[in-house]
C-alpha cells in the first residue's frame, strides 16, 4: 500500500489518547459511615493505585477507530502490485543519439558512445531497443530488436556529421516508433550535448502521458570555440577593373585566453589571401582581405581559420554568380531630350552581379530580335505598342519578360490604357509642398532594399504625378499620401508589368536627388527581369531550386552523388544535406555548371551553450495516445484517484465508533461502580 499524503500518518500518534484514558480510569473510593468500631480488631490493609487496563476490548475499538481516521487522511492506494508488475515486465527503450556537428567537439562524441553502450548493457535480455540517430533530421537506424549487439554496432558505426541539431525532430520520430513497439514499458533515452539552439521545435510536442524520458548530457559545461559566422563577398569597380572584396565575420566564445589565428581566403582551390589576427576570449572580429581581381565567371571561394576543438565550423564556403550582365531595353519617345533619362542611365550603370546593359530603342524599333536578347523593357513616358506588336509583346511577357511604364507629362496629359495595368486620368499638381509616399507594401520584392530603412522612401517629394485608375487584376504596391496609386503591378503568365505614376527625372520631383533613388531604380530593373538575388551560401536542411535550368535538371552533390529533382524544371528542388558546393547541370553532369550553391552548417550550431534537462521538456505536453502499446505504470496520483480507498477507511472508523458506543453502555460497563471501604486511620 502506498500513501498520497504520507505526512498525515503522523496522526497515528493520537492512538495514545485512548490508552491514557484507560490508564487514568480507576475505581472510585467513596467513604461510608459506619457505627463505632472500637470493639473490632484493626487489621492493616495495604492499597496501591491501579495502573493497568481493565477493559481491553473497548480500548482496541477506540484505538482502531482513531488509526483508521489517520490512515484515511493520508489518502492510501494499492500500488505495490502494480509497481511490481511494471518492474517485472519487459521494457521498450528508444535510444536517441545526437550526431550533429556540435557533438564533434573534442571528447564529446566519445562520451556519447560510452553512455550509449552503458545504457545498452543495462538492459535485460528480454528488453526491446530501437536506435534513432538525429541531426537536423531523424531516422530509425536500428528497428526494434532484442539483440543488443545490433544496437551497439549502430552506435559504433555512427559519427558526427556537419549538420545542425533538432531535438524536436528526434522526439517525433521516436514517438512514431512507439506505435510499432512490442508489448512492454516504453521509455526514451536521449544522449546529446543538449545544445540550446537545438531546442527549436520541441515546444508544442505531445508525448504519451507518463512516458519516462532519461536524459544523458555528455558535453562539458564550458566549451571554448571559434567559428566563422558569415562571409561577405562582392564585386567592386576600381577604375577600369572589377575587384573582388571579401570580409569574414569571426565569433569566439569562452576562450581561456586570447588566441592567435591564421585566416586564409581561397578562390577556386587556390589561396589568394592571408590574414593573422588575435581573437578575443569572447566577442566578434571582422577580417577584411585585400581586394583581388574578380573573374567574369562564377566564383567559388572558401575562408578558413586555424582549426580548434570543433573544426567543423572553422571553414565557410561561398559562391558568387558570374557577372553575365542584364540586358534592359529603354524605349523613348521621339521628342525626348538627352538629359531627361540621364539620372536613370547613371543609376543603372552602377553596380555589379549583375551589371545592367541599357539599350535605347524607339517604339517602332522594338522588334522580336530585341525582345529575344532583352530581359526587361522600360517605356519612358510612352505607351506600349498595340496591334500585332502589342500581341507579340504580350506573348513575350507571358513567357517571363517584364515591362515597366514610367508615366511623365506626355502620357499623363491624355487618356489611355497602359499595358493592361492602369489607365491615365489626368495629372495632379501638389506644388509647392509636394506629395510623398504614404502607403508602401514593404513585403513586396520591389521594396526589399528598404525593409530596414523605411524612412528612406518617405523622403522624396513629388510635385506633379499622373492620376492612375487601376485595371481589373492590378495590384497597388504604393500610394501617395492622398491615396492616389503611385506604383501598380499586374502579373501575366511568368512575367509582370509595372506602372509608375512619375518618371525618373528631376522635373516633377526630387526622387533622383534622394538616396532612395539608386536602390529603387536598380531593384525595379531586377524585378522586371525576374532576377532573384543569389545568396552567397545556404545552410544544410534548406532546399535549392536552380531556376536557370529549363530541362532535365541534374545536380551534383559535394560527394559526387548525382541528384535528379522531379517536377517541372522551374519548381524542381533538392534538399541540401551536405556541406560543400552543389552544381546544377542540364541533361548531363559535365562541362560548366549552369548554377552553383555553397552550403555551410547553420550558424547556431557553433553556439555551444548547453540547456538543462528540465529546460528540454519545458514545452512538451501530454497526450493519451491509444496507438501506443505498453503504457507505463500509472502514477501515485492516478492510482489514488481511481481507487478512493480512503472512503472505506472513514466508513470503518464510523462503524467502530458506533460499536464502541453500544458496547460501552451494555453489561457491567453500564452499571454503577462498586463501593470500596476505606480503613480508618491508625490511632
Amino acid at each position: 500500500m502506498g500513501f498520497l499524503v504520507p505526512a498525515f500518518l503522523a496522526g497515528l500518534a493520537a492512538l495514545g489518547i485512548p490508552l491514557l484514558m484507560h490508564l487514568r480510569d480507576r475505581n472510585e473510593e467513596t467513604p461510608t459511615r459506619f457505627p463505632s468500631l472500637m470493639f473490632l480488631v484493626r487489621l492493616p490493609i495495604r492499597t496501591s493505585d491501579r495502573r493497568t487496563v481493565t477493559d481491553w476490548p473497548l480500548l482496541l475499538l477506540r484505538a482502531l477507530a482513531v488509526g483508521l481516521l489517520a490512515v484515511a487522511f493520508a489518502r492510501p492506494f494499492l500500488g505495490r502490485a502494480a509497481a511490481a508488475g511494471a518492474a517485472g515486465r519487459v521494457r521498450s527503450v528508444v535510444l536517441l543519439l545526437d550526431r550533429s556537428l556540435s557533438m564533434g567537439f573534442a571528447g564529446t562524441w566519445a562520451a556519447a558512445q560510452d553512455s550509449a553502450r552503458a545504457r545498452l548493457a543495462g538492459l535485460a535480455p528480454d528488453d526491446q531497443v530501437a536506435v534513432v540517430v538525429f541531426d537536423e533530421e531523424a531516422e530509425v537506424a536500428q528497428p526494434w530488436t532484442k539483440d543488443k549487439a545490433l544496437a551497439r554496432a549502430v552506435v559504433d558505426a555512427t559519427a558526427p556529421v556537419a549538420r545542425g541539431t533538432r531535438i524536436g525532430a528526434a522526439l517525433r520520430v521516436a514517438r512514431s516508433a512507439l506505435v510499432s513497439a512490442p508489448p512492454g514499458a516504453p521509455e526514451f533515452v536521449l544522449i546529446s550535448d543538449l545544445q540550446r539552439s537545438g531546442l527549436s521545435g520541441v515546444a508544442g510536442l505531445a508525448l504519451p502521458k507518463g512516458l519516462p524520458i532519461a536524459v544523458a548530457a555528455v558535453a562539458p559545461a564550458v566549451r571554448p570555440n571559434t567559428a566563422i559566422r558569415a562571409v561577405q563577398a562582392r564585386r567592386v569597380a576600381d577604375g577600369g577593373r572589377v575587384q573582388l572584396q571579401v570580409q569574414a565575420h569571426l565569433v569566439t566564445r569562452d576562450l581561456p585566453a586570447p588566441r592567435a589565428a591564421r585566416i586564409t581566403l581561397a578562390l577556386a582551390g587556390r589561396e589568394v589571401g592571408v590574414r593573422t589576427a588575435t581573437l578575443p576570449e569572447t566577442g566578434e572580429l571582422v577580417v577584411t582581405f585585400d581586394a583581388v581581381p574578380a573573374p567574369g565567371t562564377a566564383v567559388e571561394g572558401r575562408v578558413a581559420i586555424t582549426p580548434d576543438a570543433l573544426p567543423g565550423d572553422d571553414t565557410s564556403r561561398f559562391t558568387l554568380p558570374a557577372d553575365d550582365g542584364l540586358a534592359l531595353a529603354l524605349v523613348l519617345p521621339d521628342d525626348v531630350a538627352r538629359e531627361e533619362t540621364l539620372y536613370l542611365e547613371r543609376a543603372l550603370a552602377i553596380g555589379r552581379a549583375p551589371s545592367v546593359r541599357l539599350e535605347m530603342r524607339r517604339v517602332g524599333a522594338l522588334d522580336a530580335a530585341t525582345l529575344d536578347r532583352t530581359a526587361a523593357v522600360l517605356f519612358w513616358d510612352v505607351a506600349p505598342p498595340g496591334g500585332p506588336a502589342g500581341e507579340r509583346l504580350g506573348r513575350w511577357v507571358e513567357a517571363g519578360g517584364g515591362i515597366g511604364v514610367l508615366v511623365g507629362p506626355r502620357l499623363a496629359g491624355r487618356r489611355g490604357a497602359l499595358a493592361g495595368v492602369a489607365s491615365t486620368a489626368g495629372r495632379a499638381d501638389r506644388t509647392p509642398a509636394g506629395a510623398m509616399l504614404g502607403d508602401v507594401r514593404d513585403e513586396h520584392p520591389l521594396f526589399a532594399p528598404f525593409r530596414g530603412a523605411a524612412a528612406a522612401l518617405a523622403a522624396p517629394r513629388f510635385f506633379r504625378y499622373a492620376r492612375l485608375e487601376p485595371a481589373v487584376g492590378a495590384d497597388v504596391l504604393a500610394r501617395f499620401d492622398d491615396g492616389a496609386p503611385a506604383i501598380l503591378e499586374r502579373t501575366s503568365g511568368a512575367g509582370r508589368a509595372v506602372v509608375l505614376a512619375t518618371a525618373f527625372d528631376a522635373r516633377d520631383g526630387d526622387l533622383p536627388l534622394q538616396p532612395a533613388f539608386l536602390p529603387l531604380a536598380r531593384r525595379l530593373a531586377l524585378h522586371l527581369a525576374g532576377h532573384e538575388a543569389t545568396p552567397l551560401a545556404r545552410t544544410t536542411g534548406e532546399s535549392w531550386a536552380p531556376r536557370v535550368l529549363r530541362r532535365d535538371p541534374v545536380v551534383a552533390a559535394p560527394d559526387g552523388t548525382l541528384l535528379r529533382p522531379t517536377g517541372a524544371p522551374a519548381d524542381a528542388a533538392v534538399i541540401l544535406q551536405q556541406v560543400g558546393v552543389y552544381a546544377a547541370y542540364e541533361g548531363r553532369a559535365d562541362g560548366v555548371p549552369r548554377a552553383r550553391v555553397a552550403v555551410n552548417v547553420p550558424a547556431g550550431e557553433s553556439e555551444l551553450v548547453p540547456a538543462s534537462p528540465s529546460e528540454l521538456l519545458l514545452g512538451v505536453g501530454e497526450s493519451a495516445d491509444s496507438s501506443i502499446r505498453g503504457v507505463s505504470a500509472p502514477t501515485a496520483v492516478e492510482l489514488e484517484s481511481r481507487q478512493r480507498v480512503w472512503r472505506w477507511f472513514v466508513l470503518g472508523a464510523v462503524l467502530l465508533l458506533v460499536a464502541e458506543s453500544v458496547i460501552a453502555s451494555q453489561g457491567w460497563r453500564g452499571r454503577a461502580r462498586r463501593a470500596t471501604l476505606v480503613p480508618p486511620e491508625r490511632s
